[in-house]
């Protein structure tokens, strides 16, 4: 096992390794199998094979889990790609099972990745009972899950998690199938094995047998993703499964400079269950002198998240024709969204490697709009029955028997229900304040005045949900209304902004012909590296994530925190917010150390960088 910290040269190590096999060691490359976890990282270490093995890279098998597993029970069972369950048939899946329960969810397709996403940490190895579901009860949750895996079973259906676990039940019950892929894969390469979950090792185990010529490259300080079943102690299970094995520690970074190599070593020395490691820059501390007597990292507060995103804005328009080499990255995908909108809006291209979650998609968006085109006027049944009982007011739908509704009608319907009439004559009176209100006033009147925010309230409580995140996503949409004059220009951008989303997400997170800034996810920085990059909102609640309470889910955080201060070359800025909307933030545990915090007081760090609230004039 080759343990490779941040920038250390992973991939040349594997691809070294395969020449030494075939050149060196003249195995036959035909019996050699490299897995990596994404099609891209394969794709790019066929090809930098090939430019070492010439024609001979052609007969090593290079594959992710997934294809390499799915190869083998298509060869057995005769499983084809119509036996890949596709999106639309779990959704669909999911939906009948909810109806069968009489779970109602409002907003189902974001709730059932969710929930796939738990039911895959099932299947990966947790026990139902041991996973906290977001969307279902503890006592619903399980039968879901069962009846989920009854449906696929049903079906002759599998997913990704199917194909591992298949394949690993398939080698226990069927010897003869194990010893003959044995034969076929007598070495065995495994990239970024930190991702692997228990069922994917027990697998790679397997298929290793006795001659165990297992060579494995990862970093357990980069393991970020548990919600996919990837577990870091995998790596500690091996030394421990195979104690007669090889441990080669690549310890110098040549990517970062020493005072960002320091401070992320600091960050993550604050683990537990890691394998211990000594990180080294090999750009020294007196090679980094920068020309415009800048810190190598920046640690600022701002007061609020519009002075942040103001700050970036004036960071970013300082380096036009070199937006190519910067990157921001943060914790949440809305938060992705959030920024691209901003940028976009001073005319700053941007990029992103990962579908951008457009907001005005969200049920609480097209809520606010459909109150604002009421007061523009529009009287559609459609418009209206979204939002007629949002707070809810005991209106009925069999009120409106046209393709549109009136007051009076609605009024007459209801003429012998006393608390229902006097609901829909404040209606008729808030409508009426709304079309005099600018956009901003407007979005707050129906949040507090009209009641919006306690039916958001009463919802989240129904369908246990977090109220919070819910009133984020309404604040925020307020916060998006502030600068606008009137609804008719507010919708117009953000119809503009849906053209504005598939611009972004064509040029991609690689594509370098336009000068366009990256965002993205931490969780999709993994691996990449940028000359500059800005951790935004490095907050409480954000990073780590509230959700996270258990000491291992911390852990995890704090890796994420690590793998995107190690994305940067040159220069990290980390930065955080102190209010959001309303509510008072404080700055990431994760910082206290690098700031060498006692009792919540910054000082500097070896002169490197500088920790504390900055005003945004400053």
């Amino acid at each position: 096992m080759v343990v490779a910290g941040p920038g250390a040269g992973k991939t040349r190590v594997l691809v070294n390794r395969l020449q030494f096999l075939v050149s060196e060691a003249h195995i036959d490359p035909s019996s050699i199998l490299t897995i990596t976890f994404t099609r891209a990282a394969g794709t790019e270490m066929k090809s930098r094979a090939q430019e070492l093995l010439g024609d001979a890279a052609a007969s090593v098998t290079f594959g992710t889990f997934h294809s390499v597993f799915f190869n083998i029970l298509r060869n057995t069972y005769r499983f084809t790609s119509e036996n890949i369950i596709n999106p639309e048939i779990q959704f669909n899946i999911l939906s009948e099972i909810l109806m069968q329960k009489e779970v109602e969810i409002l907003d189902f397709r974001r709730s059932a990745v969710t929930l796939l996403s738990e039911i895959s940490r099932v299947k990966c190895g947790k026990a139902p009972e041991e996973v906290s579901s977001a969307v279902l009860s503890e006592e619903l949750f399980p039968e879901v899950c069962r009846l989920y895996r009854q449906r696929m079973n049903d079906l002759r259906l599998i997913d990704f998690d199917d194909m591992v676990l298949r394949v690993v039940q398939l080698f226990s019950e069927r010897p003869e199938v194990l010893r003959r892929w044995q034969e076929k894969f007598r070495f065995i390469l495994v990239d970024e094995c930190q991702d692997m979950d228990p069922a994917q090792y027990k697998g790679i185990r397997m298929l290793a047998g006795n001659n165990a010529n297992l060579f494995m490259v990862g970093d357990d300080d980069q393991s970020i993703y548990s919600f996919r079943g990837a577990d870091p102690s995998v790596m500690q299970d091996f030394i421990r499964d195979y104690p007669g094995a090889a441990v080669i520690h690549l310890s110098t970074n040549y990517r970062s400079h020493a005072e960002i190599v320091d401070a992320a070593s600091k960050v993550i020395a604050e683990n537990e269950n890691r394998l211990e490691k000594e990180i080294r820059a090999n750009k020294k501390k007196q090679d980094d002198d920068r020309p415009d007597g800048s810190d190598r990292i920046d640690i600022r507060g701002f007061k609020s998240r519009e002075e942040e995103i103001n700050a970036l804005r004036d960071e970013l328009k300082n380096h036009k024709g070199q937006l190519n080499e910067r990157a921001i990255l943060v914790r949440t995908n809305s938060l992705v969204s959030f920024i691209a909108e901003k940028l976009t809006s001073f005319d700053i291209p941007c990029r992103s490697g990962e579908k951008i979650t457009n907001p005005y998609d969200h049920f609480i968006a097209q809520d606010i709009f459909a109150y604002l085109r009421q007061a523009g006027g529009d009287m559609s049944r459609r418009t209206f029955y979204r939002v007629m009982n949002r707070p809810y007011r005991c209106i009925s739908r069999n009120a409106v028997r046209g393709c549109e509704f009136n007051f009076d009608e609605l009024e007459e319907y209801h003429k012998y229900d006393v608390k229902t009439l006097s609901q829909i004559s404040k209606y008729r009176r808030d409508l009426a304040a709304l079309s005099k209100m600018r956009p901003y006033a407007a979005v707050h009147f129906i949040l507090n005045g009209m009641g919006y925010l306690s039916f958001l309230r009463d919802y989240a409580a129904k369908k246990r949900l977090e109220y919070r995140e819910l009133k984020v996503m309404a604040e925020e949409m307020k916060e998006r209304a502030r600068e606008f004059r009137s609804f008719a220009a507010w919708e117009e951008s953000a119809e503009q902004y849906r053209y504005e989303i598939q611009k972004i997400q064509q040029r991609g997170a690689g594509n370098s012909d336009q000068d366009a800034v990256t965002i993205m996810t931490l969780h999709r920085s993994k691996g990449l590296e940028f000359n500059e990059v800005f951790l935004t909102d490095v907050n409480e609640g954000i990073l780590p994530s509230d959700k996270s309470v258990l000491k291992s889910d911390i852990e995890e955080e704090r890796r994420l925190f690590y793998v995107g201060m190690t994305r940067a070359e040159e220069r990290l800025h980390i930065w955080y917010i102190k209010d959001d909307h309303g509510k008072a933030m404080t700055k990431s545990r994760f910082l206290r150390v690098i700031c060498n915090e006692k009792d919540g007081n910054s000082s500097h760090v070896n002169g490197a960088l500088r920790c504390g609230v900055y005003d945004h004039e400053r």
